[in-house]
């Protein structure tokens, strides 16, 4: 997993590269990112660092589904001959195998936080492998789950959603995503903005939170606010993402802070909602299997 940086260190785009065989790599974007980010590389590749690389662009040529869930595994095995133990297929790894007799490419990843697998196939093969997917899975009381569910699951988990979680001015390190950049590395797009963002430090930090009413799900874009005794009403930041999560019985969300206030893990806030003030407090860290053993069982 990484992220897309421009040389002023903006966060473009996030997705996946998989190293299929020394000189062969397989990437992912995001969907709407998938025009942007291939222009954007073949721009880069024409003007002076092509360095024999070759880029091609197969959005349509594969079909892309999550099985995602603590019984994925199991109903994935009933089609394939890949052995999908965790210490023969660890989380953040690739295989090329057969699912029904069909080609695919199996990534060990998810954006729910639970044991998922990203089956990748020939696009004329999808629905042979939709429905084998949801008959493999009749016993154990399968579901296609939506866009909201998913919203949910990776909320629980804190991961971001570039454009939505991030703006044009965003960077790994504002964005509390300073783990995946590794400046030991000699060169790349980035690297220089990086270095003077870390001497200089950042003004604002994207944090998780918690309402104190747990059934107070504030609107994505309200606005976070201070009010000093003898001064004006002030917005220091907004809310990017919120839900209600059943499973926690209470609202999350991430948001925006000053970087002082953000870094304090507990510390409340105040959102300014429906002409009312509303507090909330800020959460570091995953909200549900902060450990992560649901993914990597």
């Amino acid at each position: 997993y990484g992220v897309m940086c421009n040389d002023e260190g903006i966060i473009l785009d996030d997705g996946v590269c998989a190293r299929l065989s020394d000189e062969l790599w397989y990437m992912s974007t995001t969907s709407s990112g998938v025009t942007g980010i291939f222009e954007w590389i073949q721009w880069w590749l024409q003007s002076g660092w092509g360095c024999g690389i070759h880029l091609t662009d197969l959005t349509e040529v594969f079909s892309a589904f999550n099985i995602t869930g603590p019984k994925s595994r199991e109903v994935l095995r009933k089609l394939t001959s890949c052995n999908l133990d965790s210490e023969e297929f660890p989380y953040m790894s690739v295989r090329n195998a057969e699912v029904m007799g069909v080609p695919c490419r199996l990534m060990r990843i998810g954006f729910t936080g639970e044991l998922s697998y990203e089956i990748h196939c020939p696009s004329g093969y999808a629905m042979c492998v939709w429905e084998s997917l949801m008959q493999a899975g009749e016993e154990f009381d399968i579901l296609p789950f939506g866009v909201e569910a998913q919203r949910i699951l990776r909320l629980e988990k804190a991961h971001i959603i570039v454009g939505q979680d991030t703006d044009a001015l965003s960077d790994p390190f504002s964005a509390n995503m300073d783990w995946i950049v590794k400046m030991n590395k000699p060169d790349f797009l980035g690297k220089r903005a990086f270095t003077r963002i870390t001497a200089e430090g950042t003004k604002q930090l994207l944090v998780g939170f918690n309402m104190d009413c747990p059934d107070i799900v504030p609107e994505e874009g309200s606005q976070i606010v201070s009010k000093k005794p003898g001064k004006k009403m002030e917005i220091i930041g907004w809310v990017t993402s919120s839900r209600f999560s059943p499973t926690l019985t209470q609202a999350i969300g991430l948001c925006w802070l000053p970087k002082d206030l953000g870094a304090q893990n507990g510390a409340p806030f105040t959102i300014y909602l429906n002409g009312k003030l509303e507090k909330a407090y800020v959460h570091h860290g995953a909200f549900y299997d902060s450990a992560g053993a649901r993914q990597h069982v």
